[in-house]
């Protein structure tokens, strides 16, 4: 029962965090009594949920069977194993360099991103920005996991 627990905590701590920032920008941006602010919230917590827990189910439960199979569920691996598992699709996604052939231009706030499909210094920064983030939050779940999961070392199956 822990290891479920622990898996749900893997879900719910990563789009709670995500949630809030986005709640935070919410205040920022629009007046303070607006009350849409939560309408609007509630829907993005509830994408949130549905994405981690599809990393959590399709990337996050495979990975945590093949470390307990190499008997190396420790928390090391499962930190390194969150980011990179976070960071991984967040990257094939957004990889820049998939405009080449159509010689896009993009800007950012006034910032040139992209010039002729070919992304600018900014340009590479903000795609290890958005990486880096995303990586952040899988090892938040990852951590999640690690402190909610069972501490005794699982019995290895024969």
């Amino acid at each position: 029962m822990k290891i479920v627990f622990a898996f749900l905590a893997a879900i719910l701590l990563p789009a709670l965090l995500i949630t809030a920032w986005y709640l935070y920008g919410q205040f920022v941006t629009f007046e303070h009594d607006d009350p849409y602010i939560w309408v609007r919230t509630r829907g993005f917590l509830a994408i949130c949920i549905t994405v981690s827990a599809g990393f959590v189910v399709f990337l996050g439960l495979p990975t945590y069977f093949l470390l307990r199979k190499l008997n190396s569920v420790n928390w090391w691996a499962t930190l390194i194993s969150g980011f990179v598992l976070g960071a991984i699709p967040m990257a094939i996604f957004t990889w820049p360099l998939r405009y080449r052939e159509m010689k896009t231009s993009a800007s950012v706030n006034g910032v040139k991103t992209m010039i002729d499909g070919v992304p600018t210094l900014d340009g590479w920064l903000q795609f290890l920005q958005g990486v880096s983030f995303l990586g952040v939050c899988g090892m938040v779940g990852a951590l999640a996991f690690w402190l909610a999961a069972p501490n005794k070392p699982l019995k290895q199956d024969k």
